[in-house]
């Protein structure tokens, strides 16, 4: 349950996804230490200053992506001539992460301005991340996160849905309960 827990990576990456203005982030974060401690990573439970500034440093990175992303061949030639070795990946990947999307779902439902809901295609959401079938692993992971984040999926007009039945071409709306 441990990955389940908002890093400050995830929280950088969800924030500045919304596109919000500086007072506006500053009130979010606010917002979120306020109401979503028990989802913390463990380190940032207590330390409110030692969380802004994490997310803070995660959002400058990915505002500034574009042009580490530019010079990025530049540092890895220099590397190379020094005779180390470089993870590309590491460097290059975009985070992404199935757990980064019930996280999102629950930030933006509470702490984004807009609606108490998020809309998306099973197929949809399962394409996103790279899948291509529902295994039963894949099923299992999702109904955690669900019920870890507390968020519901049901189908248009509120009739219940569940996961691992409903068809994949079925809008599902996610909501806090």
């Amino acid at each position: 349950m441990r990955a389940l827990l908002y890093s400050a990576l995830d929280l950088a990456a969800i924030i500045s996804s919304m596109e919000l203005g500086c007072q506006d982030e500053s009130c979010v974060i606010d917002s979120i230490w306020e109401g979503e401690k028990a989802f913390f990573d463990v380190r940032y439970r207590t330390d409110k200053r030692k969380l802004i500034l994490d997310v803070r440093y995660w959002m400058h990175y990915f505002y500034e992506k574009p042009v580490l992303d530019r010079e990025f061949p530049a540092i890895q030639k220099d590397l190379e001539h020094g005779n180390h070795d470089v993870d590309v990946e590491q460097y290059t990947s975009d985070y992404s992460d199935l757990d980064l999307f019930f996280k999102s779902v629950r930030i933006r439902i509470l702490y984004g301005k807009g609606n108490d809901y998020v809309r998306i295609k099973l197929r949809s959401l399962l394409t996103q991340y790279g899948y291509q079938r529902r295994s039963p692993l894949l099923l299992r992971h999702i109904n955690r996160c669900m019920l870890f984040y507390h968020l519901e999926a049901t189908l248009r007009g509120g009739v219940a849905c569940d996961i691992e039945t409903c068809g994949l071409d079925k809008m599902l709306t996610f909501r806090v309960v």
